[in-house]
């Protein structure tokens, strides 16, 4: 393993040592911190509280590839590889983690390095970034992001007018709103999860992972979770997620069939909530195939950039759980018709492979 982890890529010219390294995480963890501080790129799924996440729930091993230039760190990626398996994922469970570069120009080798290497053939996914051929590049996300940076009434011209109608709407159902970061919220908000989980066709996160997420993120008051409730019956509800300046929406669920709009009402409650604090509300990743999702954000105001990913040598059947084709569709249809315990117990034994 070890030999592997050495192997390297090396071009040398008169003036220029270029050569690229492979390593388990832990060997050059300070590294990584260093230039994730250093970056302006540098998001959630960069820094250290999100790796920590991933490594403790999915028993996941992370590495990080460095692209030296005369004997400096001109980029490097961190990815994360399931047990027994040759492929690098930067990162699975997340939106994006592309690389971070010192110098504007490092990306590119660093791709190239990567595929160059000696040794037994990988395969690699990273996760916002386009790659030039033999890499591909996979086109079908994008990112929503609202800027809460001007007055709360501007923010809220940006809604679109159905928006508002059904937060008024909302409000006649006299929908309430919590919020908080206690574990209690966390269990109300896992067994709407459940149930939005199987209603899709899809497997649950396990319920480590949001606990561990919570015990990982609220201890640094970067974690709440937000429920509408009608009556005293649970509809609608989301995790948020802060890094600095910027809300991260990261998890939602919601009860089936409920006509009430409670979901967007607790989303303008956040809004309302987050715009004195941060500066960007972050949406998260979203197929552009999923039209139901893509008109919910944009009638939130918020604005869509394009979220590829380089594959190689090549890309996954399926490569997004918003739009399943062929026997993952099939699947779908079986995993809509179990019982709520049973998709939790599935859920914890097979997500982690879900890479």
């Amino acid at each position: 393993m070890h030999a592997e982890a050495r192997s390297g890529y090396d071009n040398e010219s008169a003036s220029n040592v270029v050569s690229l390294q492979l390593r388990p995480f832990n060997e050059h963890e300070a590294l990584w911190r260093d230039l994730v501080s250093a970056s302006g790129e540098a998001t959630l799924f960069h820094r250290d509280s999100w790796l920590r996440l991933l490594a403790r729930v999915y028993s996941v091993s992370l590495w990080i590839a460095t692209l030296n230039r005369n004997g400096k760190i001109a980029a490097a990626c961190v990815f994360a590889r399931a047990p027994l398996s040759r492929r690098f994922i930067a990162l699975p469970f997340s939106d994006a983690c592309a690389p971070l570069a010192r110098e504007p120009d490092a990306v590119g080798p660093l791709l190239n390095a990567l595929i160059a290497r000696d040794g037994s053939p990988c395969s690699y996914e990273i996760r916002g970034i386009s790659g030039d051929a033999p890499w591909l590049t996979v086109e079908c996300f994008v990112n929503w992001r609202l800027c809460l940076d001007s007055s709360l009434g501007k923010v809220e011209q940006r809604l679109a007018s159905n928006f508002r109608r059904n937060v008024r709407r909302a409000s006649r159902h006299a929908v309430s709103i919590e919020h908080g970061n206690s574990i209690e919220l966390l269990k109300r908000f896992y067994t709407m999860q459940l149930q939005s989980r199987r209603r899709l066709g899809l497997p649950p996160q396990p319920w480590r992972f949001f606990k561990s997420a919570q015990e990982i993120f609220a201890a640094e008051g970067n974690f709440e979770v937000w429920i509408a409730r009608i009556s005293g019956e649970d509809v609608a509800s989301a995790v948020f997620l802060r890094d600095g300046d910027v809300m991260h929406y990261k998890w939602g669920a919601r009860r089936a069939h409920d006509e009430s709009s409670a979901n967007h009402l607790l989303f303008w409650s956040a809004i309302e909530e987050f715009s004195s604090t941060v500066r960007i509300l972050d949406l998260g990743r979203t197929d552009i195939r999923n039209q139901g999702l893509m008109r919910f954000k944009r009638e939130l105001g918020a604005s869509a950039t394009p979220l590829p990913s380089a594959f190689y040598p090549r890309a996954p059947r399926q490569v997004s759980a918003e739009a399943l084709t062929g026997g993952f569709a099939i699947v779908a249809k079986v995993w809509r018709r179990m019982p709520i315990f049973a998709t939790a117990l599935a859920g914890r034994l097979v997500y982690r492979f879900l890479m």
